[in-house]
């Protein structure tokens, strides 16, 4: 596909990205999230996208859907005749099912400690004891995500904190190399 028939769009952070039924976006850099809303208006995450991926309703096949921009964002708008290919259904079928993993934990806790591994896996940088998180996202930004509050985030991040798992103080979100070692025992058992 030739970059020169493609049209760059730049994006704010908190932007909407208008969609419609055929349109697809490659993320050129920044970070996308995927959204619907059940009946009670209750945001129902659908992914978190980063460089390379392909977001849209083509992909995503579910209405309504809303592309919103966690961080500044450059897309790529793609030809209406682009063709989906198998790794990139692949990859968004593998995220999808990710997810939907960690929503089904019964404990608050433990579903807000796998997600934030599964960020770390995804979106992190190695460092001798763990991943540094290089998204950034607020508490209700994850709440929505793993279905709780903005408050019960705040409090376990905090225990998670005491418990030397995590470190999410400041602009610095750290998981422990302990906290992925179980986390990386539990993907190989599912």
């Amino acid at each position: 596909m030739s970059s020169l028939l493609l049209q760059t769009y730049r994006f704010k952070r908190r932007d909407r990205i208008p969609i419609d039924t055929c349109t697809l976006w490659q993320v050129r850099s920044g970070l996308v999230r995927t959204i619907t809303w059940d009946e009670d208006g209750e945001i129902v995450p659908l992914g978190l996208w980063n460089t390379g991926s392909i977001v849209g309703v083509p992909i995503t096949q579910v209405e309504p859907c809303e592309l919103q921009c966690l961080s500044t964002v450059e897309l790529d708008r793609l030809p209406l005749d682009y063709c989906l290919t198998v790794d990139t259904l692949l990859r968004h079928t593998a995220q999808a099912s990710r997810l939907l993993h960690i929503m089904h934990c019964r404990q608050v806790q433990d579903r807000l400690l796998r997600f934030s591994c599964w960020l770390a896996e995804s979106f992190g940088q190695p460092t001798g004891h763990g991943r540094l998180i290089t998204v950034r996202l607020t508490h209700q930004e994850i709440a929505e995500t793993i279905g709780t509050s903005r408050v019960t985030v705040t409090r376990f991040i905090k225990q998670l904190e005491a418990e030397g798992l995590l470190r999410w103080s400041g602009r610095e979100r750290f998981v422990s190399n302990r906290a992925l070692k179980g986390y990386q025992k539990e993907l190989m058992i599912a």
